[in-house]
This record gives structure tokens, C-alpha cells and sequence, in this order.
């Protein structure tokens, strides 16, 4: 704290003695020396419902193919043909729907109701407006659920007067790319139309608002990106549940701190390290510390990447940051936040990329904030007024009133009342070229890995990576 304000420590130049101290904490609890089923275990337990907000867990039934056959549309209309993936089969999705809860304290337990449907009747009598939010839960791919998120969804169901659905999809390394994105596509058709059975009502998809952070914002972006190329490819329906539901446009789409470059190729995952706690990869693309095997982690045979193969990571549903401008035309309206992470070159990039395509585009950048800053420090001035921005935008996008401007804008580090500084939309971030050459540097280390790897397998029988 003492170097902090005498500006002798490393990222006393952008924050705040209490943000240094609690950002190095949580780099140094970071401990990715356990087993990876391991680490995943504590996200997945359920503390149980309390406090001001309803839960009510539903189920949407495995769909037909015809969900899963879309994705892979997609994946083919924006490929080469190179890329190799294994293909999950269709699944239950499960997920929780979310609202507020009035009138109770922070401890409040959960009532004791007869049914789901029940907790769902009592969070529907308290929504006051339309704003249905689709939430990824973020976590890498291979962390958390919509059990981790509670505290956000509810705050953003509280904001909008809306609800949010949080989506359990399936976790990596035990399925990987594309079976999110199937899970994806199932749960907005299901909003839209869900089967017989279900306790919700058919939702609009100009009500609905994709919202996601960090690998959430990923799938945010990347269901956005396979629903406009199926669109241009003259996909105007998807078989669901016994009926053809329309492939239709959310209201809006969003992002907090999105992981949109599976590679972590640009400068900033190492220029902005001070800042972040998240340990930026080696030069090839290397986790700074290896996992130990244990049942789930190396794959058989084994992937480069817990998320996806390799020949996969540069395809724009893999890295959405690979995907040009035009292929984002006739996107709704974007919000997208980020800090001085290591994503922030990515988050300004996607965004440049978005608003050169046409889209009314939102982006709030915040000076030494690290990585979901906002769930980190949701009472500080800047996350309080970063949570406040993304759910004003879900409201407006429902609405249809959000505006097209020129520009975003950076929030000033350490000031408080806020101070701001614009930056032109079409203007910043890192050169396209830049982007390209190291995202193919990226994807070339991965390919020699994991091909090296694969011939071990094949000559051991062993996995190891």
C-alpha cells in the first residue's frame, strides 16, 4: 500500500492502492497446480438461494439434429476446410431463471414452494418490463455456472426490471468447441419457443439481449456471428421441438471483458499483465504453469487447447476476433466494456470491427481496471457505474433506442467523481494486419503441439501434453 501511493509499486500509475492489493491476491490464489476436474469442483457447488433475488432451475429438452446440423452450416460457410472437430451430441440444457426479489434482506432464504414453476410465477410477478436476458456465465470454458453468477444476473434483472436466463452449458475439456455453441443455439430457440412442458412463455427475440463476460462474451459474439452467417446463407428457420422457429436477430448483444481470441495473440495479454490476474501465456501460446493430468485433462487423444483442436482456433465461431467486418453486417446494437486486462486489444479490435460493419456500437473502456472488474468490485465507483452502463443498454436495446454514435470513450483511472476521455470507434485499436499475423503465429504453435502430442499418443497410448 506505502509503495502504491509513493508510486514505486507496478501499477501504481492506474490504480488505487486497494485495487493493486486485492488484483495481486487474486493472481496468487489463481492455483491452476491442481488437476483440472479439481479446480473445476468448487464452481459447481451450489451454496444454496438466498437473499434478494428469485431462482428457478429449468430444463430445455434435447432438441433433433437440426440444432446441431445449423452449427456445423455455420462452421462450413465461414472454414476453409481445414479445420477438424469432434461433434458433441445434442443435450438437455439446463439453466436459472433469474429476477429480483423485493421486500427481503440480503439473507433472506429461499421460499419453500412446491415446484420450479412456482419460484418461476413469483419472479414473473415482480418483472416490469420485457428485457429478457440470455446469460453465458464466463470462466475460460472450463470454470464456473450460472451458480457463480447469481449475484450479477440478479443485479441485472434488478436494473432492467427484466429477467435473466443464466445457461449451464457443457464445460470443456469434456466438451469442446463447437458443443457451446450448440448449447447456445438450443437455449434462444428455446426462449422463443419452448416445448411442451416448459414453464415460460414464448419470448420475442427483439426482447431478448445476449449478454456474457469473458468466455461468456465469447459466446455472446460467437451465436451472433453463426446466426447472422446462417442468415446470409438463407437460413430463415430452425426445426425445434416439432415446429420451425424463425432465425431472427436478438434486440441486442453484449459483452464484459469478452474472450474473443482464443489465442491470446495480442500485445495487450502481456503489456497490461501489471494490471490484470490473469498470467499471460508464453510466446507459443503455453499456459504460464501446466496442468497435472488427471481423468479429464489431457484429452484422448489429446487437444492443444481445452477449449478446441487446433486447426479450429482462428475460425471466426472459434475466435469471433477473426471475423472481418462484413461477415458482422446486420448486427443489432453492441455494448461492449473492458479494462487495462489482458483482453483489452481484442475488446477494442471487435468493437472497431463492429461499428466499421454498421452496428450501433457502445464501448466503455476503464483505465486500470483488470479482467470483469465489475464483478470484482461491484460497489466501486467504476463498477457500479459499469454495471449500471450495461444494463441502461439492455433496456434501450429492448426499447430499439439505442443510437448510433462515432464514438466510445475510456473512464479516467483513479478519478472519482468519473472523468472521461473520447476515442474514435473507427479509429482504435491495433492494426488489422497485426491481428491476422499473430493470431496465425498463434494457431501455428498450437498445430506443431498438438500434433506432436498426437503422435506420442499414438505411439504410447499416453496423453500428455
Amino acid at each position: 500500500m506505502i509503495t502504491n501511493r509513493l508510486g514505486l509499486s507496478p501499477a501504481s500509475d492506474k490504480q488505487d492502492p486497494r485495487t493493486e492489493i486485492i488484483v495481486a491476491i487474486i493472481r496468487s490464489s489463481l492455483d491452476i497446480s491442481k488437476p483440472l476436474k479439481e479446480i473445476q469442483a468448487p464452481g459447481l457447488k451450489d451454496p444454496g438461494v438466498k437473499g434478494q433475488l428469485w431462482i428457478a432451475t429449468a430444463k430445455c429438452p434435447a432438441p433433433d439434429n437440426d440444432v446441431r446440423e445449423a452449427v456445423i452450416r455455420g462452421i462450413k460457410e465461414l472454414g476453409d476446410g481445414t479445420e477438424t472437430y469432434d461433434l458433441p451430441s445434442v443435450a438437455d440444457v439446463e439453466g436459472e431463471w433469474t429476477g429480483y426479489r423485493a421486500g427481503v434482506d440480503k439473507k433472506a432464504p429461499r421460499p419453500s414452494l412446491s415446484s420450479e414453476s412456482e419460484h418461476y410465477d413469483n419472479l414473473m410477478k415482480e418483472v416490469t418490463s420485457p428485457v429478457t436476458i440470455l446469460y453465458f456465465h464466463g470462466g475460460a470454458y472450463f470454470l464456473m455456472d450460472p451458480i457463480s453468477h447469481r449475484a450479477l444476473t440478479s443485479a441485472l434483472a434488478k436494473k432492467t426490471g427484466g429477467r435473466c436466463f443464466s445457461v449451464r452449458y457443457r464445460l470443456a475439456p469434456q466438451t469442446a468447441f463447437p458443443g457451446q455453441l450448440i448449447d447456445a443455439l438450443t437455449t434462444y430457440l428455446y426462449l422463443q419457443s419452448p416445448p411442451p412442458g416448459s414453464f415460460h412463455e414464448p419470448v420475442k427475440a427483439s426482447d431478448i439481449v445476449f449478454a456474457g463476460d469473458s468466455a461468456g462474451g465469447h459466446l455472446s459474439f460467437g451465436l451472433l456471428l453463426l446466426i447472422l452467417t446462417l442468415r446470409r446463407a438463407g437460413v430463415t428457420s430452425i426445426p425445434f421441438h416439432g415446429r420451425d422457429v424463425p432465425l431472427e436477430l436478438p434486440g441486442g448483444v453484449t459483452g464484459n471483458s469478452p474472450w474473443v481470441d482464443i489465442c491470446r495473440s495480442l500485445p495487450s495479454v502481456n503489456r497490461n499483465a501489471k494490471y490484470d490476474y490473469l498470467d499471460p501465456p508464453t510466446e507459443t501460446g503455453l499456459p504460464a504453469r501446466a496442468l497435472p493430468d488427471d481423468e479429464i485433462w489431457p484429452t484422448k487423444p489429446p487437444r492443444a487447447e481445452i477449449f478446441c483442436k487446433a486447426s479450429t482456433i482462428t475460425h471466426p465461431l472459434c475466435s469471433p476476433l477473426a471475423a472481418s467486418p462484413e461477415l458482422w453486417a446486420g448486427a443489432p446494437p453492441i455494448f461492449i466494456c473492458t479494462g487495462n486486462e489482458g483482453l483489452q486489444d481484442e475488446d477494442v479490435v471487435l468493437a472497431r470491427r463492429l461499428y466499421q460493419a454498421g452496428a450501433a456500437v457502445e464501448f466503455t473502456g476503464y483505465e486500470g481496471q483488470p479482467h470483469c472488474f465489475g464483478m470484482i468490485f461491484p460497489t466501486s465507483t467504476m463498477g457500479v457505474d459499469c454495471i449500471g452502463r450495461w444494463a441502461s443498454f439492455a433496456k434501450r436495446a429492448v426499447e430499439g433506442s439505442v443510437q448510433r454514435k462515432d464514438e466510445g470513450q475510456w473512464c479516467i483511472a483513479k478519478s472519482d467523481p468519473l472523468e472521461w476521455r473520447p476515442v474514435k470507434l473507427g479509429e482504435m485499436g491495433v492494426d488489422d494486419d497485426l491481428v491476422k499475423k499473430r493470431m496465425n503465429e498463434m494457431k501455428g504453435y498450437a498445430v506443431e503441439r498438438e500434433a506432436e502430442r498426437v503422435r506420442e499418443y499414438e505411439r504410447t497410448g499416453r496423453a500428455k501434453l
